[in-house]
């Protein structure tokens, strides 16, 4: 899943997205992070702590229900990734894409725009 739009036009080799297009060729880096990892697993760690604390206190169906909702968190978190298209021509520019969705697909996507990336330059070299 991809919040906005990602297509690598295979004419053309350009990436576009719900709000830009770049040449390959220009594109210095490509990354993919996990943006919701640390606010995650310090959420979830935080319901574990507080369920341990207030165990004796809680109902079983508290627990299991704090518990529940601890490892979704954890597991959303660690799902979440941003996928940032930067430039040196668009160093310290808001037109730096930035791109977020399911991880393992950012990723998949962003050998895809490297894979572009390459055979916009070895073109460019002949």
């Amino acid at each position: 899943m991809i919040v906005g739009e990602l297509y690598i036009d295979p004419e053309t080799g350009t990436v576009n997205t719900h709000r830009d297009s770049y040449l390959p060729k220009n594109l210095t880096v490509v990354s993919v992070r996990r943006i919701g990892l640390p606010a995650g697993a310090t959420l979830g760690i935080g319901l574990l702590g507080f369920t341990a604390s207030f165990a004796d206190l809680l109902y079983p169906w508290e627990i299991t229900t704090t518990l529940l909702i601890a490892i979704g968190v954890m597991l959303v978190g660690w799902q979440v990734g941003q996928l940032k298209l930067l430039s040196r021509d668009l160093r310290q520019s808001e037109l730096s894409g930035v791109i977020y969705g399911r991880y393992a697909t950012l990723n998949a996507k962003r050998r895809e725009i490297v894979d572009a990336i390459m055979t916009a330059r070895q073109e460019a070299d002949r």
